[in-house]
């Protein structure tokens, strides 16, 4: 009698243990399921928020390809004619440059000529005794008596020839060619005088040479002047 009633309690409690769970498991899922769908039902309405994304991505384009497009024209260099600007600012810079050389040449040109250039005294010495001879000796030996002629070119003779001499060192010196025609003219004058002089002194003179031996003269007197106003500018150094 003992022994049956702990069989059936063992019994009894198995079949409690047994079911215990397995209401337990039937009742428990319920309450993990019901939080399950409230999780999954709750982020529905954050997916809203996901949607501006996908309407931002088309705006950029639409917005960018026109300002694309506008530089793309300025860089063309349509509206703006670079070419016709580049030649202008060519030009006035050119014009710039030769203004400023025609204004430094000026300017050069009017201090060399404010300051006084210095004469060579030997070269400046042989023009003013060649101008003297040509504006009076010669013209006071030709007017006067035969033999006031010949006392006054006894005494002036020496300086037509220190010209000559003078004339002729410039030359080989290098100074020009013209110095060495203005030894010969003075020479040639020299002797033209004195031809006219000796000419006058006979105790019958012939009119014809005599009129002869002045056109000489006077022909000698003409090379030298031309002589001296083209050996005036190289005086000065």
């Amino acid at each position: 009698m003992t022994a049956l009633p702990r069989r059936i309690v063992v019994a009894l409690l198995a079949a409690a243990t047994v079911v215990v769970p397995t209401t337990a498991s039937a009742t428990t899922p319920p309450a993990t399921e019901a939080p399950a769908e409230a999780t999954t039902a709750e982020p529905a309405p954050t997916e809203p928020p996901a949607d501006p994304p996908a309407t931002e991505a088309p705006a950029p384009p639409a917005t960018e390809a026109p300002v694309d497009e506008v530089q793309v024209d300025d860089d063309d260099g349509i509206d703006i004619p670079w070419g016709t600007i580049l030649l202008v600012g060519a030009l006035v810079l050119a014009l710039l440059l030769i203004v400023g050389a025609l204004s430094s040449r000026t300017s050069s040109r009017a201090r060399r000529a404010a300051t006084p250039r210095r004469a060579d005294p030997a070269r400046s010495s042989l023009l003013s005794t060649s101008q003297w001879v040509h504006d009076q000796l010669s013209l006071e030996l030709m007017a006067a008596s035969p033999t006031s002629a010949r006392q006054r070119w006894a005494t002036e003779r020496s300086r037509l020839d220190n010209v000559a001499i003078g004339a002729h060192q410039q030359w080989t010196e290098g100074h020009g060619e013209a110095w060495q025609r203005l030894g010969q003219t003075t020479s040639a004058l020299a002797g033209a005088l004195e031809t006219n002089i000796t000419l006058r002194e006979q105790a019958e003179p012939d009119p014809q040479l005599v009129r002869q031996s002045v056109d000489v003269v006077n022909r000698n007197r003409a090379v030298l002047q031309q002589l001296i106003s083209a050996l005036w500018p190289s005086v000065h150094s």
